[in-house]
């Protein structure tokens, strides 16, 4: 990749590691998305100029981190080598390489991924945009082996693959189909409810990510929707979020039910397997529900159905076998930097975590009754005065019927929806919570993808 480095104003000095690292991430980003013969222009300048250019092309009052401005019409348009061009403001990006604790070339790294990214056709405006935008940062920055939360001395060890002190870091898929145990799982690895559970099929519809931080190592799990054969545009949504992660991740997690037989559901999954190159450990899921002699005789079943690197009988639920099933996927894991603070446990926002919260409490509730019409978005979620915390969140059904059913007789069953979810929320967010619920019919929403998208589902 050809790229074209310069600063404003003339007199602008900037460290030669600076463009060091710029080159490096630009000439990476050619090699990971086939941009090997493309050009693109670096600017490096200060707050002043940056918030000229604000002003004069986006109408915005204010200095920025960055700007892009891309040449291309279009990503298909792919006969245009002149990508186009990155501008940083060095002054912005010290201030918040100070208020994340990092280095200096550390955020310049950073900010340069984002704004090829938006060179390459990404965006953040949108909710299902801007989840798509940043699992291509951590792709990125993980091929790079540089984060935004670690502090190395050497940032030119880190890029080149190098170790650091053993650390090993990662990203892990989790699989399979609805109601294995997924979310129970990543739930219990965790320590905290972080994923929806329900004794309902396909009830994860967002692949959220979960942070195991421990000493020697650091696993982000993706915790996805069951892969099945989808039956209306959400699920079309949901094995495509699903089937996403197996490009993004060092090792795969398969789930399997040790109550179910081998079926069409399996074979699904594993012809999808057969395209990635990634590691596979399979789960046999539920074993504190069967005999113990009767895991052999599965195992010897799954054995013959795909190259497993490992398979590992687990009851989720139990938590047992967990620490075998850790000590396993850590062989497979990079050496690498912690990629998020020790106390981080997920990426979603707390809105994203209540909605859930919400939801599964509304589907333990009503049952049969409402299989999967059931979504949740949060209207509104502030801080009081006396700390505590204002949820107005609605439940959104596909028809009128639903809506009685929701509610109850005299609003009960709403109300113990909004009572079981507070109690769980006011865990998360360590205050009192006034939850805020309504009703309302968004007619077939599950087949309607600007409804999907609204929800931030779609993609």
């Amino acid at each position: 990749m050809n790229i074209l480095y310069g600063t404003m104003p003339e007199n602008f000095a900037v460290d030669g590691e600076i463009e060091k690292i710029i080159r490096l991430v630009c000439e990476k980003m050619g090699e990971l998305y086939d941009e090997k013969e493309s050009e693109v222009s670096v600017t490096i300048t200060n707050d002043e100029e940056i918030h000229k250019l604000n002003k004069k092309y986006r109408d915005i009052d204010r200095p920025t981190d960055e700007l892009s401005f891309a040449f291309r019409e279009s990503a298909e348009d792919i006969d245009e080598n002149n990508l186009g061009e990155i501008i940083i403001s060095l002054e912005r990006a010290k201030a918040q390489a100070e208020e994340y604790g990092h280095s200096l070339k550390r955020e310049i790294a950073f900010l340069t991924v984002h704004g090829m990214l938006h060179l390459l056709g990404y965006d953040h405006m949108e909710e299902a945009d801007r989840v798509e935008m940043e699992a291509e940062q951590r792709f990125v920055m993980n091929a790079l082996k540089i984060s935004r939360e670690d502090t190395p001395q050497n940032m030119t060890e880190i890029a080149s693959g190098n170790a650091i002190n053993g650390y090993k870091s990662g990203f892990v898929a989790v699989i399979g189909r609805p109601n294995v145990g997924k979310s129970t799982l990543v739930n219990s690895l965790i320590g905290q409810k972080i994923a929806i559970m329900s004794d309902k099929p396909q009830t994860t519809r967002n692949r959220i990510l979960c942070v195991l931080t421990e000493n020697d190592a650091q696993i982000i799990f993706l915790d996805t929707p069951g892969i099945h054969k989808p039956k209306h545009k959400l699920g079309e949504y949901m094995v495509k979020a699903a089937e996403g992660t197996l490009k993004e991740v060092d090792a795969i997690f398969f789930v399997v039910d040790a109550t179910e037989t081998f079926g069409a559901g399996e074979k699904y999954i594993i012809e999808r397997l057969k395209n990635t190159d990634r590691p596979v450990i399979l789960l046999i899921n539920k074993i504190d529900l069967i005999e113990k002699t009767d895991i052999l005789p599965i195992i010897e079943k799954y054995k013959t159905t795909y190259d497993y690197t490992a398979i590992i009988p687990i009851s989720a639920k139990n938590e047992e076998n967990l620490e075998n099933l850790l000590t396993e996927v850590k062989k497979f894991l990079p050496n690498g930097p912690k990629y998020y603070p020790d106390d981080m446990v997920t990426d979603q926002p707390e809105r994203v975590i209540a909605a859930e919260l919400i939801r599964e409490k509304a589907l333990h509730l009503t049952r049969d009754e409402i299989p999967h019409s059931i979504a949740v978005d949060v209207d509104e979620m502030k801080t009081r005065k006396k700390g505590d915390v204002y949820i107005r969140a609605t439940i959104y059904v596909e028809r009128e019927s639903q809506k009685g059913i929701v509610i109850g007789k005299r609003g009960a069953l709403l109300k113990e929806i909004g009572e079981l979810a507070r109690k769980d929320i006011e865990i998360m967010l360590g205050a009192k919570v006034y939850l805020d619920l309504w009703v309302k019919v968004k007619k077939d929403w599950r087949d309607t993808e600007g409804a999907i998208q609204g929800f931030g589902l779609g993609g």
